[in-house]
């Protein structure tokens, strides 16, 4: 059966699917993990990143997922609830505490170091996840190292995306490839599996890359698309990125900002990706709609309540002219 070019639920949700955690940030510059000293705390977990991101850019949000009654958990919950997201598929468990997260900004790069080992968050399983919910939604989005996170989480990521698939939902997926999760080739093929169910993803460069064995872009980007996702976004980070929805090609040039902090840039391009893609945005819009959210971004240190962009300031960077595209020939991409 071919998929649907278009969601049976033009009007509805965008659903995201993970697991919230709470990353603590240095507050002094250079600090390491295993210094001593203040750090900020805010809520965080790429999919509770995506919902946000989302909201903010005007779209209707909920999020499923599991949070304790730890103080933490109440932390999160209320923080994306700030955000406009709809916590009502939220699962509230009586036992575990909420998974962190601890960043670095390094010589080397930026590095996470995460103690969620049993967290709440990751307890996760396909009796939470609610089929009426899924059924309703515009989109339902989940991030790839989920999937490798424990079984549980994986049972109710692939529940969730055969529920998608099956009433007509468009299944958005972010490989959101970890070195510490991805190990090993079933890793991959999980991946893979997944991909071919999907409808819009949106991979890194290097992360298309690992999938396909291509090389160059426009390899990598076909060898994706023959997978049979409708939308494909592959970023490239200071290069832009690449886009092809509804027959097109697209290039997006990089925008012209100054990089902060590159937390939450790949999921807040992702939700700009769904809620173009839910406002029926030409594919030239759409290129330059995602560029803009996830340069801005980067922009401001941290994510959820921090750094993520508001409808406005990314229209006015669209409108700017500052993020410029150009159409390619898919079969004569490099």
């Amino acid at each position: 059966m071919g998929k649907k070019t278009e969601s049976s639920n033009p009007h509805g949700k965008i659903l995201a699917l993970g697991e919230l955690l709470v990353d603590l940030i240095p507050a002094r510059e250079q600090m390491l993990i295993r210094d001593t000293g203040p750090v900020l705390k805010t809520a965080s977990g790429s999919a509770g990143i995506f919902a946000c991101a989302a909201s903010r850019l005007g779209a209707p949000v909920g999020f499923i997922g599991k949070v304790g009654r730890d103080p933490l958990s109440l932390m999160v919950t209320e923080a994306i609830q700030k955000e406009g997201v709809d916590t009502g598929c939220l699962a509230v468990s009586e036992e575990g505490q909420i998974g962190l997260a601890f960043l670095e900004y390094a010589q080397s790069g930026r590095n996470y170091q995460y103690y969620r080992s049993d967290s709440v968050g990751s307890r996760l399983c396909a009796d939470d996840v609610n089929e009426s919910e899924i059924s309703r939604a515009f989109a339902l989005h989940f991030p790839g190292m989920l999937l490798e996170l424990n079984p549980s989480m994986r049972e109710a990521c692939l529940y969730a995306a055969g529920l998608a698939v099956k009433h007509g939902v468009w299944l958005s997926f972010d490989p959101n490839i970890r070195r510490e999760i991805v190990r090993d080739e079933a890793a991959k093929k999980r991946m893979l599996d997944v991909i071919r169910q999907a409808d819009i993803i949106s991979p890194t460069l290097e992360e298309g890359r690992q999938l396909t064995g291509q090389r160059h872009p426009g390899d990598v980007l076909r060898a994706l698309l023959d997978l049979g996702p409708q939308t494909v976004a592959l970023t490239m980070d200071r290069d832009g990125a690449l886009l092809y929805s509804r027959g097109r090609v697209i290039r997006a040039f990089p925008a012209p900002v100054t990089e902060v902090d590159p937390t939450g840039a790949g999921d807040t391009f992702a939700a700009a990706l769904c809620v173009g893609l839910r406002e029926g945005m030409d594919p030239a819009r759409l290129a330059m709609f995602c560029n803009a959210a996830g340069a801005l971004a980067v922009t401001r240190r941290g994510a959820i309540g921090m750094a993520l962009p508001a409808r406005e300031e990314v229209d006015a960077l669209v409108q700017s002219g500052a993020c410029r595209v150009q159409e390619k020939v898919l079969s004569q991409l490099e």
